[in-house]
């Protein structure tokens, strides 16, 4: 088995808990991918959403990136992670989740 990253929508919902999570080597690996796929800014955060369950969930929240580069984003991530961790990948929007990810965490990666 091999980690995940999925392409994730949220629901708009004031019942998202969003924490900053920090990760030195996975943050500068990430960021020089980033660089390469002209995103303009990425985050990494932890996720409560109560809609699908207690757990949190891991998340990665870029603004700029196509499609393409989204995908390309995916399968660096699934190759850094280790197995069987799974990392929501989304776009950042002008949205309550976007809004909160940007007032909580600290951008890692930021042209």
């Amino acid at each position: 088995m091999s980690s995940t990253t999925h392409s994730t929508h949220y629901a708009d919902s004031p019942e998202l808990t969003v924490a900053p999570l920090r990760h030195p080597v996975l943050e500068q690996a990430l960021s020089d991918a980033c660089a390469q796929l002209e995103v303009r800014e990425a985050y990494l955060a932890a996720l409560r959403d109560p809609s699908i369950g207690p757990q949190p969930r891991l998340l990665l929240a870029v603004s700029g990136a196509d499609q393409r580069g989204q995908r390309r984003l995916a399968a660096l991530v699934a190759e850094l992670l280790p197995d069987e961790v799974e990392l929501d990948l989304i776009e950042l929007a002008d949205d309550h989740l976007s809004r909160t990810v940007r007032e909580r965490c600290a951008a890692f990666h930021r042209r």
